[in-house]
């Protein structure tokens, strides 16, 4: 996401740069007259370590957060509007938008020029997701989207949004990504894809639910921002790793955090390789119990 005036030009607009998130034309009055959702920023919650306290484990806890590089939040409103479904899952849509306009209260001239994919979900599982990415600060456009924020606003009475049935919404923005990994064949660079899961270890995430639609191509450089080198491996990653919603911050070593990442991941790449998708539950199901990694 990119401010596009004269004085800001190609600029990525920090991830706490909204403050509002208005929606045009996709709720609608029960008669079908297209209405405006104004949703607002929720802090999220601050992430709790999980402690393993047995196995491979780092004597020290849990590795601290890296410090936030974000400048003080603004109050710019973001206005949008829903282009496409991308794809959805066990508590939620995602759809892609396109972009109105950017109100900002210093300058008028502002806009963003790409779409970006916002979750819509159940609220109390995605502010733990928003409070993961905001946990990983620091691997943002890097190993991650980069993340704009949770946005939640009641519903009012009569107002049909579609596929919600609750009286309360909430979006969580983000940077829109590539494409699903392909089938039939190796993945090309396969060794990128084990390092986009060894930045999350340094920061001691543990997925715990990697699926087949959690693995994306970066983003299409026509309309994605300019890709971050990663600190760790001084390279521009080809891949991403989305949901979050049931990760955890742990206490494991990088050495167990890899081999309960490969008890997943490996099977799941060989069965691309064999144009199958095999999912978390598919591939528990071969896993002796006993020999199984902790923490998974």
């Amino acid at each position: 996401m990119v401010a596009s005036n004269e004085a800001n030009k190609n600029k990525a607009v920090a991830a706490n740069a909204i403050k509002t998130l208005t929606i045009v034309g996709w709720a609608t009055t029960a008669r079908g007259q297209p209405l405006s959702l104004r949703l607002t920023r929720q802090d999220p919650p601050s992430v709790v370590p999980v402690r393993a306290r047995r196995g491979e484990v780092l004597a020290n806890g849990p590795p601290s957060r890296p410090p936030s590089k974000l400048p003080p939040p603004t109050t710019n409103e973001l206005s949008v509007t829903v282009a496409e479904p991308l794809g959805s899952g066990r508590c939620g849509n995602v759809l892609a938008v396109d972009t109105l306009r950017l109100t900002d209260p210093n300058d008028r001239k502002v806009r963003f020029l790409y779409p970006q994919a916002p979750h819509l979900p159940e609220l109390r599982r995605w502010r733990h997701e928003a409070a993961m990415y905001d946990e990983m600060e620091s691997l943002h456009g890097i190993s991650i989207p980069r993340a704009y924020g949770l946005f939640s606003a009641d519903i009012p009475a009569g107002t049909v949004v579609p596929g919600v049935t609750s009286s309360r919404i909430s979006i969580l923005l983000l940077e829109r990504q590539g494409d699903l990994l392909p089938l039939g064949d190796k993945l090309p660079e396969e060794g990128d894809l084990w390092d986009v899961f060894r930045d999350l270890a340094r920061l001691g995430i543990e997925h715990t639910d990697i699926r087949y639609s959690d693995i994306l191509h970066s983003p299409n450089p026509e309309y994605g921002l300019p890709a971050t080198p990663c600190p760790y491996h001084r390279c521009v990653h080809t891949y991403r790793v989305v949901d979050f919603g049931s990760a955890q911050k742990t206490d494991l070593t990088l050495k167990r955090h890899f081999f309960n990442t490969a008890a997943f991941l490996g099977p799941m790449l060989e069965g691309m390789k064999r144009n199958v998708i095999l999912e978390p539950w598919d591939i528990k199901s071969n896993v002796n119990t006993a020999n199984r990694p902790i923490a998974l």
